[in-house]
């Protein structure tokens, strides 16, 4: 009787044991950014000098079409901008811009987007007179609407 009962403290001890060190492994994965959820992405337009407008957000999914036409996801009211001048997509988790073969070009923190470039947490685009401000971060606005 005594071995049995021996055997089932044992059971429960290592079951325990088991429980804690998965919590600990989770602990350490949500402090080294290893957790499963995408952070969120969105994009700020600021608005342009001069101009009565405010600032727009749009969120990110896994594509955004920056341009004049009013198709386009993110609506740049700016002459000097193309009806569909960029795009933002993500790729193996990581968000990316590409220059849609626009006049006036397309520019990451003051640099020529010649062909698509990764974009870092917070990044500076500029299209036209138009400036988007794109950052990713758990700690994104609260989607209105």
């Amino acid at each position: 009787m005594a071995r049995w009962l021996w055997r089932l403290v044992q059971m429960v001890f290592l079951g325990l044991l088991f429980m804690f060190l998965r919590e600990v492994i989770q602990c350490f994965k949500l402090e080294s950014g290893h957790n499963s959820q995408r952070p969120p992405a969105y994009l700020v337009q600021l608005p342009l000098p001069g101009s009565s407008k405010s600032s727009q957000t749009a969120f990110l999914g896994d594509e955004i079409l920056l341009g004049r036409d009013p198709k386009s996801d993110l609506v740049l009211e700016d002459p000097f901008v193309s009806a569909t001048h960029a795009r933002i997509y993500r790729q193996g988790g990581e968000f990316w811009l590409e220059d849609l073969g626009s006049t006036n070009s397309t520019y990451l923190n003051g640099e020529l987007v010649s062909r698509p470039q990764k974009l870092t947490e917070v990044a500076v685009i500029t299209v036209g007179n138009a400036v988007v401000v794109f950052h990713t971060s758990p700690n994104s606005p609260e989607r209105k609407g």
